[in-house]
C-alpha cells in the first residue's frame, strides 16, 4: 500500500557523509516519497534547500533556531537516529513542527560496544597486543598477574534507560555486580528489581564502581554533569566509558585523570572536543585520545547492518505517517506536546505493509 503525497518536498540532509542506504531508498520509493539528497553543514548552506520543504530528514547536521525559523512549509523534522541535541526542538515545537526519531534502533549495538570496552580493559587486550607486537612476552605475563577476575568487579551505569538495561544484562552474564543511577532515585524500577540491581545516587556510584558507563542524552540538565570534581571522585584505577555524548563530560579533566594515572583507562566513542562529523578529517591530537590507556572510536557504536535497517524503517514510517496526515508512533515523537501547524490524525499502523 502506498501512502504520502507524491508531490511532497522531502529534503534528506547528510547525503554524502551518510549516503541513503538501499533499504531507505527502497522504502521511500515503496511509499511514493522521493527525497532530495543534500550535503550541507552550516545554516546558511542548509536554509536555501529546506525553506519550502514539507519534511526535513537529518542525521548529523545541526538545525538551530535560524534553520527552524526558515521552515515555512515543514510538518516534520525526522531524525534518522536517536539523539536530538543538535535540533532546536523547543523552537520547532513553537512553530508547530513535529520532531520524530527512532529511539531504540541501536540498543544492542551500543550495549555490545560498551561491553567490548569493559572486556578489553578487564583483560588489558590493547596493552597485551602492543607487548606481543614488541616481543615483550615476559612483560605481558608480569603485568597480567595484576589483572582482576571480571566477576569480582562492579559496573556503574549512569542512566537507566534501554541501553543501560542492555549493558546490565550483558555484564550480569559475566558475573559482574551492577549498580545504576538515574534522576528519580525513589521511582520504582521493575527492571532493576528483576535483575537485582541497586539504584544509588551518582556520588556513591562514582565512588564504588570499578567501571562507569554513561547512558544519558545530552540536555540542558546533563551538559557538564560529569565535572572535574565528580570525575576526581571516581575510585583510583577505575575505568570510564562514554558512548552517549561528549558534552556531558569535562573531557579536559578526564584527559588529565587518565594521564596522571588516577583513572585506569577510558573507552570513548563520542566527543565534544573532537568534531567527528566535520567537513574535513584529520588525526586527533587532543590528550583524551593520545593516552595509552584510552580506547577511542569515532562514534561507531550505533552502526551495524541491522541498526542501519532499523533506522531506515523507523524513519520512513515517521515520514510517511506525517505526509499522510497522521502522527508518528507515540514512542517516536520527541516533542509530544507539539500542536502541529497542520492537524494530524492519530497514528495509523495500517498505513504500512510488512517492512
Amino acid at each position: 500500500m502506498k501512502a504520502g503525497p507524491s508531490n511532497a518536498r522531502v529534503v534528506r540532509l547528510n547525503a554524502e557523509m551518510f549516503p541513503v542506504s538501499e533499504t531507505e531508498r527502497r522504502l521511500l520509493g515503496k511509499y511514493g516519497v522521493q527525497a532530495i539528497e543534500i550535503e550541507a553543514a552550516r545554516p546558511e548552506q542548509i536554509i536555501p534547500h529546506v525553506r519550502n520543504a514539507h519534511a526535513v530528514c537529518v542525521i548529523s547536521a545541526s538545525l538551530p533556531a535560524a534553520v527552524i525559523d526558515s521552515l515555512d512549509a515543514c510538518r516534520l523534522i525526522s531524525r534518522l537516529g536517536n539523539g536530538t541535541d543538535k535540533i532546536d526542538v523547543a523552537r520547532a515545537t513553537e512553530r508547530g513542527i513535529v520532531v520524530a526519531n527512532v529511539p531504540d534502533f541501536c540498543t544492542d549495538e551500543m550495549a555490545d560496544h560498551v561491553m567490548a570496552m569493559v572486556l578489553s580493559f578487564a583483560r588489558q587486550i590493547p596493552r597485551m597486543a602492543r607487548h606481543m607486537r614488541a616481543g615483550a612476552f615476559a612483560q605481558a605475563r608480569s603485568e597480567s598477574l595484576a589483572l582482576r577476575r571480571l566477576s569480582s568487579r562492579k559496573l556503574g551505569l549512569i542512566g537507566w534507560g534501554a541501553s543501560a538495561h542492555a549493558v546490565a544484562r550483558r555484564a550480569l552474564s559475566f558475573g559482574m555486580q551492577v549498580i545504576a543511577t538515574r534522576r528519580q532515585l525513589q521511582r520504582p524500577s521493575p527492571e532493576a528489581k528483576a535483575l537485582g540491581i541497586d539504584i544509588v545516587d551518582l556520588d556513591k556510584l562514582l565512588e564504588d564502581a570499578d567501571f562507569v558507563s554513561l547512558h544519558l542524552p545530552l540536555t540542558a540538565q546533563t551538559r557538564g554533569l560529569l565535572s572535574r570534581d565528580r570525575l576526581a571522585h571516581m575510585r583510583q584505577g577505575a575505568y570510564f566509558i562514554n558512548a552517549s555524548r561528549g558534552e556531558i563530560v569535562d573531557e579536559d579533566a578526564l584527559a588529565e585523570l587518565l594521564h596522571n594515572g588516577h583513572l585506569g583507562g577510558a573507552g570513548v566513542d563520542t566527543f565534544g572536543v573532537i568534531e567527528i562529523f566535520g567537513e574535513t578529517e584529520g588525526v586527533p591530537t587532543h590528550p583524551l585520545v593520545t593516552a595509552d590507556n584510552v580506547i577511542a572510536t569515532p562514534h561507531v557504536s550505533a552502526l551495524s547492518v541491522e541498526s542501519t535497517r532499523a533506522v531506515a524503517v523507523g524513519s520512513a514510517h515517521n515520514l510517511v505517517s506525517v505526509l499522510s496526515g497522521h502522527l508518528p508512533h507515540a514512542d517516536h515523537i520527541v516533542n509530544r506536546g507539539v500542536v502541529p501547524r497542520w492537524p494530524l490524525q492519530p497514528h495509523d499502523p495500517n498505513l504500512f505493509d510488512e517492512d
